[in-house]
């Protein structure tokens, strides 16, 4: 997902301070430490990096191995207000976590989900996305625990993961993650994530409303359109197609998911702004091809393919719309 600045809203930063409040720790305290100013504490969002100074200033603080699972277990059915009810009003455990992904940036820019399907059980991996420090592994710990926490809340059974993994090395005593998860728990891995036998997550969940679930989308989505609503919107749609065009021109459909949002708020957001999604795609085409042109002696067909264009010829037309000159003038102007 990509934002001008990667931040996480209020609500995850109040569940590092309650797990740190339990362990003797005040507001003061832990913030002094992080190097964080107490103003913030009325801000409605942080940047990225300074709830990862706040898990490192807790950890060091509490010297507590097992912070961030037991920050993670306190998450309960209200602790991520409307995602939280989108969560308990949905069908079932998979919809509600397919739910989740889409609406995760009004929890945290911090990480991102995906379920990897299997016959019998699945994956539900976590993929942190960090700004310039790196995460500490609390961070990750506590997100694995506030799921299984989280589940356990708007389930009618006892939700048990078939397995946990973590890319990161033990912290704690076994017992601890034991204690959490209530299953095998290995470390070192390829990624993060949560094993869940698929019975689980096609089962009905039992507080299901359809009518209270569409309400709280539409609610959700109009949210989470206001907290993406910046100014430089189409720079940021233009620096991501710039990574994405050699494989073609991503669907706009395609392009509106990487912002989290629909196809249609999406368009309307460039709109807003004087511009249709094939405009931007012209213009970061153009760009970039003026560049590659003058200032690289790649072959054009490779220029074209880079670019996403299907034949050269159509790359040479394009150009010659662009500048009013075709690849090799452009060029020789430039070079001379």
């Amino acid at each position: 997902m990509l934002t001008a600045q990667a931040s996480v809203s209020m609500s995850w930063i109040n569940t590092v301070l309650a797990a740190a409040e339990r362990h003797g720790l005040s507001r003061t305290q832990l913030l002094a430490h992080a190097g964080v100013g107490a103003q913030q504490l009325s801000d409605e969002r942080w940047p990225i990096d300074d709830i990862t100074r706040l898990w490192r200033a807790a950890a060091e603080l509490t010297q507590d191995p097992g912070f961030g699972l037991k920050a993670g277990s306190l998450v309960g059915p209200a602790s991520f207000n409307v995602v939280s009810f989108i969560f308990q009003s949905s069908p079932t455990l998979r919809e509600a976590i397919a739910l989740v992904q889409k609406f995760q940036r009004l929890i945290s820019d911090g990480g991102r989900f995906q379920i990897v399907g299997g016959d019998d059980k699945s994956w539900l991996i976590y993929h942190p996305q960090q700004g310039e420090l790196a995460f500490s592994p609390h961070q990750i710990e506590a997100v694995l625990a506030a799921v299984v926490s989280f589940s356990r809340w708007v389930t009618d059974h006892r939700f048990v993961p078939a397995r946990v993994q973590f890319s990161h090395s033990q912290l704690g005593p076994l017992a601890g993650y034991q204690t959490v998860f209530q299953t095998g728990v290995d470390f070192t891995q390829a990624f993060s994530g949560l094993q869940l036998d698929n019975t689980l997550l096609d089962r009905a969940l039992p507080q299901a409303d359809t009518q209270l679930a569409a309400m709280h989308r539409e609610y959700a989505a109009a949210r989470l359109a206001a907290l993406s609503d910046t100014p430089d919107f189409p720079a940021q749609v233009r620096h991501w197609l710039g990574t994405n065009l050699a494989t073609g021109v991503p669907e706009r459909s395609a392009a509106a998911e990487q912002f989290a949002l629909s196809d249609r708020v999406f368009a309307r957001r460039l709109q807003s702004q004087g511009l249709s999604y094939s405009d931007v795609v012209d213009a970061v085409r153009k760009e970039a091809a003026c560049a590659a042109v003058a200032d690289t002696d790649d072959t054009f067909v490779d220029i074209a393919q880079r670019l996403g264009f299907s034949e050269a010829s159509a790359f040479n037309r394009a150009f010659k719309r662009w500048t009013g000159n075709s690849p090799g003038e452009w060029r020789g102007a430039q070079q001379s």
